[in-house]
């Protein structure tokens, strides 16, 4: 296992001739986070006070990102200003990939005056039927967001989110069922010619989100800002596109993009997203290594989907095809029947079964075609090869490698740097 280290010492023993350090969100600290928090939502931008949109008797239910910065404190702040109404019941939505130890913790904090749900979205009972997308095809959300009176995203503020002329939800599709969370990772390996971006605001519209909250993270991974305000305007306060013709910082050969702050930022759904920023300051076939502290080793879906060559139409075909074999052209028990229907197939409920293997791989294998990816993690070298990586495992190997290197690029806290879904394909790149 490798010991934990921290981004100033990986800063420190990188030997190139010039080192930039790219600029991923605010630069101060916020001290009070819960006193922000309660002041952004009494002054949201284009929007009354919260508590003058909370009638006596309404069902709150926060839409809940788990990797935002000091999450603990920022949901404090938003409960103590609702308290200030004379709400019924809040329930505290959060997006499936949050890990057990956050879910405990903020059933442990609040649990006498909030009910706290992980989202599940292959469990009939946890669904509602919302309506149609812009393709007619059915949309079930989150029951304890369909049903609520008012609806509060909290997210952490990734500029790439904020890309392109659409609004922002916080709810879609991270709390929609899983058919159509699938659909909607197909369309980002779709170029914007063939992309249809407007579900977001689309399912936003529908559900009535009026008003949200966003936080952003400073380089140390902390609260840097809050902000509460409409979609539109939230989107206004942190976009960030990075232009095609910005001539500094300039791409590096080589750029290390680290994950900052505790067990939950350094999950592998967050890598795929530092991987991704990372890729846009990286010069054409250099080298990205990811610095994290990751301790829970991939799933077996997320390892096996690095080793098939298939994308996700041709496994969603071998899927249907397999549902309606009769059996008699299959074994049944053979690992080949079993490892198919472990990357796609349908719940109890009748769901596509769900996992964010699907996305984080679809990252690794994307940015892995025109880049060299090296992983530090807390896991053996053995895990990294497993996926398709190389591994480096001390600080001395990063000094050793950066020595090749004229110039090296360093994106800290990055998977708050980028988007929360990988950007779809830009015109220029390859289909």
């Amino acid at each position: 296992m490798n010991p934990s280290t921290n981004a100033a010492q990986v800063a420190d023993k990188v030997a190139s001739n010039e080192v930039w350090q790219y600029e991923t969100g605010f630069s101060q600290r916020v001290g009070d986070v819960a006193k922000a928090t309660r002041n952004a939502l009494r002054a949201p931008a284009d929007f009354p006070p919260l508590t003058a949109a909370i009638a006596p008797g309404d069902q709150i239910a926060l839409a809940v990102d788990p990797n935002v910065p000091d999450l603990c404190n920022v949901i404090r702040g938003v409960l103590l200003e609702i308290e200030e109404a004379d709400a019924e019941t809040i329930d505290i939505v959060l997006w499936d990939e949050t890990s057990d130890e956050i879910l405990q913790q903020l059933e442990s904090e609040f649990e006498t005056i909030a009910h706290v749900i992980r989202h599940d979205s292959q469990k009939r009972d946890l669904l509602r039927y919302l309506g149609a997308d812009i393709d007619a095809d059915p949309i079930y959300l989150n029951r304890f967001l369909a049903d609520a009176d008012l609806v509060l995203p909290i997210l952490a503020a990734r500029p790439g989110d904020a890309v392109g002329d659409h609004e922002l939800s916080g709810v879609y599709p991270m709390l929609a069922d899983s058919n159509t969370r699938l659909r909607h990772q197909k369309s980002l390996q779709q170029p914007p010619s063939k992309n249809k971006t407007t579900n977001e605001s689309h399912v936003g519209w529908m559900l009535g989100v009026q008003v949200m909250l966003a936080v952003a993270a400073n380089p140390d991974g902390d609260v840097g800002g809050v902000f509460a305000g409409t979609p539109e305007a939230t989107r206004r306060w942190f976009e960030r596109p990075r232009h095609s013709d910005d001539a500094f910082p300039p791409s590096a050969p080589l750029v290390i993009a680290t994950l900052e702050g505790t067990k939950q930022q350094n999950s592998w759904a967050n890598l795929a997203r530092a991987l991704a920023a990372a890729a846009t300051h990286t010069m054409p076939g250099g080298t990205i290594v990811l610095w994290s502290e990751i301790e829970d080793s991939p799933s077996d879906r997320l390892v096996l989907r690095l080793s098939s060559d298939r994308d996700l139409e041709e496994i969603e075909e071998d899927n249907d095809e397999g549902a309606n074999d009769n059996g008699d052209n299959r074994d049944e028990g053979s690992s080949d029947t079993l490892a198919q229907r472990s990357l796609l197939g349908q719940s109890e409920d009748g769901f596509t079964i769900w996992d964010d293997s699907i996305a984080i791989a679809d990252a690794i294998q994307r940015v892995g075609s025109e880049y060299r990816l090296l992983l530090h993690s807390r896991l053996g070298s053995e895990v990294a090869e497993s996926l398709g990586l190389g591994a480096i495992e001390s600080l001395d190997a990063l000094q050793h490698l950066s020595k090749s290197f004229d110039s090296c690029g360093i994106l800290r806290a990055a998977q708050f740097a980028g988007s929360t879904f990988d950007l779809p394909l830009a015109e220029s790149d390859p289909e």
